[in-house]
């Protein structure tokens, strides 16, 4: 139920009905202006009613706010879930590092680890001069070559 002007408006789905609360409150035969309209509004009984006021309908129909409320809670929902894959990718990487591994921070230092414990990882930055820098486990990025795949030759990708 929508107010407008003097009138109510009652809106169900696909049928649309008005109803005026005070008779002289209705708007004169033959009136003109924004909200007005000189249509008939058949009612649910299937009657015209008189001094019924027709209110034109949106590009979208007259759900237009359900529809957004839909596209909202899709949009919400869905960045729920790549949040949620992205915890898991993170989890399963910072899970995987092990000894030996080369990675890069956040910051883009690269290192090989060389000690990890539960919250931190020791990273040799520079093998002639031996830097050694620790840093949190949760500030590696990424591993750029494990040490599983330097022990077979293979290559790790490059992005």
């Amino acid at each position: 139920m929508t107010m407008f002007g003097h009138g109510i408006l009652w809106t169900s789905f696909g049928t649309t009905a008005a109803a005026t609360t005070n008779p002289a409150a209705a708007p004169p035969p033959g009136a003109s202006g924004p909200g007005v309209s000189n249509t008939t509004v058949v009612g649910e009984d299937g009657k015209p009613q008189e001094g019924a006021v027709q209110t034109p309908s949106g590009p979208f129909g007259d759900n237009f706010f359900m529809i957004l409320i839909v596209v909202m809670v899709a949009v919400v929902g869905f960045s729920m879930l790549s949040q949620r894959k992205e915890k898991k990718r993170r989890a399963a990487l910072i899970h995987a590092i092990s000894k030996n591994d080369t990675v890069q921070t956040i910051g883009g230092m690269i290192g090989r680890v060389i000690e990890l414990k539960p919250d931190t990882a020791l990273l040799e930055v520079d093998r002639n001069s031996g830097s050694r820098v620790t840093v949190s486990r949760a500030a590696l990025q990424q591993v750029i070559e494990s040490a599983d795949s330097t022990s077979s030759g293979g290559d790790a990708d490059n992005d």
